[in-house]
């Protein structure tokens, strides 16, 4: 049965994310639910287990709403306080806090800077010849919205598989991402699968698989630009083009999935 909502006074998101399971975040959620539940406040809270919140290097972690609390490297014993405190609407343990609203900076005791991609190096490639080329991101996080905006915008870009015809990226009827570790394209007549998820370490046909090498180039030969995937032993599952420097996909990839990383032609 479900909970009332309009009697929710407070509402606990818990990151279940991978690191935050390692660091205890289940034993955490549970002492929570517990005190919830034996203090009669279960039907005027909600407590929600969430994928990752992007703070890895603070797990376990909590946010809690009303307020926009953040709570960082959380234990049983710490969110129990948290959570009366939050009820009984008394002031927050701001020496467990990351970041509430109203504050400029958030403070976290193990803070890890962002990872940059590489400025464009010029490299003679065995499979590309001369190029420019840089290393993106290979998270499902980067290659899903990827492949969306291609889906969305096709115009002069090509998609090449080992072993298949070069496939017109206009001829993908569909982006889906509903399996645990695979995206597929869809066409008229076949499916193209990806695994673009973390994979267990043990699943060798997985890990044969996974991109976990994403490339961006520029040709000098061609004057082609495009986006180069590799599995970990260095195997190439995928090639996509880009009919000119001047499309609106590689621009796309330059500002998001490079962040603004521009591309110097004259290093070539």
């Amino acid at each position: 049965m479900g909970k009332n909502i309009a009697n929710t006074t407070h509402t606990f998101f818990f990151c279940d994310g991978g690191s935050c399971q390692k660091a205890g975040g289940e034993k955490v959620v549970r002492a929570a639910r517990a005190y919830l539940r034996n203090n009669d406040n279960w039907n005027t809270t909600h407590t929600i287990k969430t994928r990752c919140n992007g703070r890895c290097e603070d797990a376990p972690t909590c946010i809690v709403y009303p307020g926009t609390f953040w709570y960082k490297e959380l234990t049983p014993e710490k969110i129990t306080h948290i959570v009366k405190g939050h009820i009984h609407n008394e002031c927050p343990l701001e020496t467990e806090l990351l970041f509430k609203e109203g504050w400029e900076e958030q403070v976290s005791n193990k803070e890890i800077a962002p990872i940059k991609p590489k400025p464009f190096e010029f490299k003679s490639d065995e499979e590309l010849g001369d190029c420019l080329i840089t290393k993106g991101f290979s998270s499902d996080q980067y290659l899903y919205p990827l492949f969306l905006f291609l889906l969305d915008k096709p115009e002069g870009v090509t998609l090449q598989v080992p072993n298949k015809p070069h496939l017109a990226f206009k001829n993908i009827k569909e982006v889906n991402y509903s399996k645990e570790f695979t995206l597929e394209l869809q066409t008229q007549t076949e499916c193209l699968e990806f695994v673009i998820a973390a994979v267990p370490k043990d699943d060798k046909e997985l890990q044969q698989l996974k991109i976990s090498s994403t490339e961006y180039f520029y040709q000098k030969e061609t004057a082609k630009t495009g986006i180069r995937f590799k599995n970990k032993f260095g195997k190439t599952l995928g090639r996509i083009e880009f009919d000119s420097i001047h499309t609106e996909a590689w621009t796309y990839c330059t500002k998001i999935q490079l962040q603004r990383l521009t591309l110097d032609l004259s290093q070539l």
